[in-house]
């Protein structure tokens, strides 16, 4: 009977400093009792989770549990930046800047085929860059479809190595291949279209 009085003393104690605490809290100029909370409105809550590692004996055996363990953060929200005055204008405009150069083709080699980075480029002054991959050296020859003139040209290249050449091409169907022995034979030969 005595611990049951007891029980209920503590109980009782415990209600009474909560209804203080309480109290206490609603008093107009008193600092809040929990600082973290009362600049809540300045937080965003974030979920964190942890993840948790431990060996438990189970049936006579170690094993691993994984759980993972959640908990929610206050992660500061950053005040609005304060206004400023305006920055005066420059006298002059700032100097536009230089376009990317869009007229590029890269062709990557290897045993025995070509890759174009685009079926097509727009006429004008086109880089062709050949990036030879494979492990024999090869060439690029370019020339207009039904055209028997002297091809363009961009030598032999090294394995692993590359070589850049900017040619004038008019609009057209243009064949590319490698002149070296045997590789057109072997599929080393594609078409790009001039624009």
């Amino acid at each position: 009977m005595r611990d049951g009085r007891a029980r209920l003393t503590l109980i009782g104690a415990l209600a009474l400093a909560v209804a203080l605490i309480a109290s206490l809290a609603d008093v107009p100029g008193s600092p809040p009792l929990a600082p973290e909370r009362a600049a809540a409105a300045d937080c965003a809550w974030q979920r964190q989770v942890k993840r948790v590692v431990k060996r438990v004996k189970r049936h006579g055996k170690v094993r691993r549990v994984v759980r993972r363990r959640v908990r929610w953060a206050c992660v500061p929200v950053a005040a609005a930046p304060v206004p400023t005055a305006p920055a005066l204008a420059p006298s002059t405009p700032p100097a536009p800047e230089p376009e990317p150069e869009a007229n590029r083709l890269a062709v990557k080699s290897a045993e025995f085929y070509f890759v174009l980075s685009r079926p097509s480029v727009k006429a004008g002054e086109v880089t062709i860059e050949l990036n030879n991959q494979g492990e024999d050296p090869h060439n690029l020859n370019l020339r207009p479809e039904g055209d028997d003139g002297e091809p363009l040209h961009i030598p032999e290249t090294a394995s692993q190595q590359r070589n850049v050449a900017s040619f004038d091409l008019p609009a057209g169907k243009y064949n590319l291949w490698c002149s070296l022995p045997e590789h057109e034979e072997k599929g080393m030969a594609t078409t790009l279209v001039v624009e």
